[in-house]
């Protein structure tokens, strides 16, 4: 199909978007101040599709290392210890289980 190729009318305000979810504001509260303050009118989803589509795909979620571990009350604790390390190679699960009263 010759022509100009399809581009969104949020195109020329891709920066107020950006900043818009850099302060975490809403789809809906971007949508309403396009809409009222800059005589767009759009829906959310639209905005919400705006974005979809230019945000850059993430394969891996990762948190960054701890610099400094955390230090928790209930850490010195030995009941939370013993429960967060695994059994030992003496302790089986049969052996902590209770006979059966039958």
């Amino acid at each position: 199909m010759p022509g100009k190729p399809f581009q969104s009318k949020l195109e020329p305000f891709y920066e107020f978007i950006r900043e818009g979810r850099s302060k975490r504001w809403s789809y809906q509260k971007i949508a309403d101040v396009l809409t009222h303050e800059k005589g767009v009118p759009v829906s959310a989803n639209a905005v919400f599709s705006f974005v979809k589509v230019r945000a850059k795909r993430r394969r891996l979620y990762a948190l960054p290392p701890l610099e400094t571990p955390p230090s928790f009350p209930f850490a010195a604790s030995t009941k939370a210890r013993e429960f967060f390390m695994p059994p030992s190679t003496k302790e089986s699960h049969e052996i902590k289980q209770r006979p059966y009263n039958i």
